[in-house]
């Protein structure tokens, strides 16, 4: 049985680490817990603990009685650069991001990026994809949440991104995304349209490398998690041979 996972910032100063109000709520009301079941919370800087709840009309709290480390971070620090597309596209974006690994993910208004957003609209957006990137470590066992982040262009993104490896992904590239040896690396990817040739020279010019990802076309949506994956399989995040069975 999997045992279920609440996000609880820091810091905690005891073993009774208790319940923001969304969480006590999601375990009581939900999940209808009960006194000593057993629980796992994480405060999304890397630090998890386990242990037993205790409810109360005060709310729920953790009984601390472990503080395992599961070592669910990726070899690498990636960041996914994603253009601006559909509302629901984003959100589906971070969640899958978020489980395969990435450490930070930024969007960002490409040329041919459909969607617009700014001010209040473009905050109350930030924050619904923040919190399905807490979802998406309660459910995948991660204890530090990625960073979400914007730019205010995509001339902004390509001169503000650093990695040892930045790779912009145009299907009109020869194959590979020549990663060699970085221990950090960037995916940027374009709307559904793809990056425009102004856009591909501009990161030419700021020495990012055009990548390809193989034989057929992704869709947006698509192309940011392949090259996750596909970096995780090159640096043993992601056991493809079956050495550690």
């Amino acid at each position: 049985m999997t045992i279920p996972r609440f996000y609880v910032p820091g810091p905690w100063t005891s073993d009774r680490i208790t319940f923001p109000e969304k969480a006590s709520h999601h375990a009581m009301r939900v999940l209808r817990m009960r006194n000593g079941d057993e629980a796992e919370v994480f405060d999304g800087e890397g630090r998890t603990a386990r242990g037993r709840t205790e409810f109360s009309s005060e709310g729920t709290v953790l009984i601390a009685e472990s503080y395992p480390e599961h070592g669910r971070e990726s070899p690498l620090f990636i960041t996914l650069a994603q253009a601006f597309v559909s509302p629901d596209k984003m959100e589906w974006i971070t969640k899958k991001a978020v489980e395969a690994g990435a450490s930070r993910i930024v969007f960002f208004p490409a040329a041919r990026s459909v969607t617009k957003l700014s001010g209040d609209k473009l905050t109350k957006r930030l924050e619904k994809l923040r919190a399905t990137a807490v979802s998406a470590c309660e459910q995948c066992g991660r204890s530090r949440i990625p960073e979400i982040e914007t730019f205010a262009s995509a001339e902004a993104m390509l001169s503000g991104l650093n990695a040892d490896a930045r790779v912009i992904l145009a299907p009109s590239s020869d194959p590979g995304l020549a990663l060699g040896a970085a221990r950090s690396v960037v995916f940027a990817v374009g709307p559904e349209g793809g990056f425009s040739e102004e856009e591909l020279t501009l990161a030419d010019g700021a020495g990012w490398t055009r990548g390809l990802l193989g034989p057929r076309v992704l869709r947006t949506e698509t192309a940011g998690l392949v090259a996750i994956a596909c970096a995780n399989a090159v640096s043993g995040d992601y056991d493809i041979t079956g050495s550690r069975a």
